[in-house]
């Protein structure tokens, strides 16, 4: 058992559904160290970050570029940023005898580097992060979740979502993981509720100019993470991919399921209390194993799994 100390220091260079699996160790640390703590990650991950008395900054600035050098010293812009923390848990730089070295130097104290992604076989994402660290994952992490309330409020008034709307995500980081049958669940819902569907389209999406648009009333795309947060913590039915914005999800407590295809739920399903993971394990015999087809996960399926989730 790692002993108590006062500050730490955690830099983490993943993407979103990373660092939601990386919010219950971070709830942890938070409780373990009385004294100053430092996340750097991705400025747009840490806008989400709602924990107290913690400082951010960005692993993409010339500070942390820095760590990696193999000069004997660092900037004073990094000895600014990164100087004086009892324990530094570092999951970028494993391996690189630089970071190791320059970040014991700076901060005098324990220096930990971990590989970013070195799950045993079936380990959960959330399980080893925590690992890595030390402690027991906090099982609820929706109170550290940031929403921007007052930009839902405009939103919702000039599309009179109402209270019973739907939120759809078809993409992903990889359009393999894309289910296509999201038409069918936007038509049955409208049938169903008789109340808006709303489409997000997240980053890859938009760089990808992937439009499926789907039959949706309404689609949002150049959100914050916050403004994502505040329309899924308030959405009557999430359905997405596996995705970062389904990890998102899971942690507001939005209601409905979540859809696996190539990827292994065991490491990386969504945690939540009320998001459901489908996973259609077998690659499709007929449309071959890059496409995730309504062969491989029928629609009756997954309206049967929604209904049953919204019945409970």
């Amino acid at each position: 058992m790692r002993p108590a100390v006062d500050s730490a220091l955690i830099l983490f260079p993943g993407a979103l559904g990373d660092f939601i699996c990386l919010l219950p160790t971070l709830v942890a640390l938070r409780a373990r160290h009385a004294g100053r703590m430092l996340v750097v990650a991705k400025p747009a991950l840490l806008e989400i970050m709602r924990l107290r008395r913690v400082a951010t900054a960005s692993i993409d600035g010339r500070a942390v570029a820095q760590l990696f050098a193999s000069s004997p010293t660092v900037t004073a812009e990094a000895e600014a940023l990164l100087a004086g923390f009892d324990t530094v848990y570092s999951w970028t730089g494993f391996g690189d005898p630089d970071v190791g070295r320059h970040l014991a130097a700076l901060t005098g104290g324990r220096v930990d580097t971990y590989r970013f992604r070195g799950m045993d076989p079936g380990e959960h994402a959330v399980d080893y992060y925590a690992r890595c660290a030390g402690v027991a994952p906090r099982t609820s992490i929706g109170e550290s979740i940031a929403d921007d309330p007052n930009w839902f409020a405009t939103l919702q008034r000039q599309q009179r979502l109402g209270d019973s709307f739907a939120v759809i995500h078809p993409g992903s980081g990889s359009p393999r993981k894309n289910w296509i049958g999201f038409t069918a669940v936007v038509r049955w819902w409208q049938r169903r509720a008789r109340s808006p569907v709303v489409l997000l389209r997240g980053p890859a999406e938009v760089e990808r100019s992937a439009n499926p648009d789907c039959g949706a009333n309404i689609m949002l795309e150049g959100l914050t993470l916050p403004q994502v947060a505040a329309v899924l913590r308030r959405a009557r039915l999430y359905v997405g991919n596996d995705s970062g914005i389904s990890h998102l999800a899971a942690a507001v407590g939005a209601r409905g399921v979540a859809l696996f295809g190539p990827t292994d739920p065991a490491m990386w399903a969504p945690r939540g209390p009320h998001l459901q993971t489908l996973h259609a394990r077998e690659p499709c015999r007929q449309c071959g194993p890059e496409v995730f087809c309504l062969h491989r996960l029928p629609v009756e399926q997954v309206l049967g799994a929604v209904e049953r989730h919204l019945g409970s």
